[in-house]
């Protein structure tokens, strides 16, 4: 840039070419969106669009199957008294009874969705639970890969 050109821009952008340079290059290794600065009389403005992670090529390709967590939550279905049918170390089969909420004086079963072992009974007997709220932690059992 020719000495005249940088006066043109000093005057009009309050920076140097070289010092607008500096600034372009701190910017350009960073992941930076919208920057606004402002010193004296000068405001400096640079927006861009966000830089996306582009992802290497790989010469290996491996389906990887999501891995499941070994520990589930089974969370009340309803609002109630819950009263627990298991305790702690008890086997659990897909579809048995873990317990019955009672609303409304109308007891309401809640099953294992699963086999596994109760890790952590959550509630005690005769407690309110709320909609949603964890009732007991059921430990899946593990599978030999």
């Amino acid at each position: 840039m020719s000495e005249s050109d940088d006066d043109a821009l000093v005057s009009f952008a309050g920076l140097t070419s070289r010092e607008l340079s500096q600034v372009l290059d701190l910017v350009a290794g960073t992941d930076i969106a919208e920057l606004d600065i402002t010193h004296g009389s000068t405001r400096l403005r640079l927006k861009r669009p966000p830089v996306a992670a582009i992802a290497q090529p790989t010469a290996e390709v491996r389906e990887v199957a999501p891995v499941e967590p070994l520990s589930l939550a089974i969370a009340s279905p309803l609002v109630g008294i819950f009263h627990p049918a298991v305790h702690a170390g008890d086997s659990v089969q897909p579809g048995q009874s873990i317990g019955a909420i009672e609303a409304l004086g109308m007891p309401t079963s809640v099953d294992a969705p699963q086999s596994g072992t109760v890790e952590d009974l959550l509630v005690q007997d005769g407690s309110p639970v709320e909609y949603g709220q964890p009732l007991l932690v059921l430990r899946r059992p593990a599978h030999a890969p």
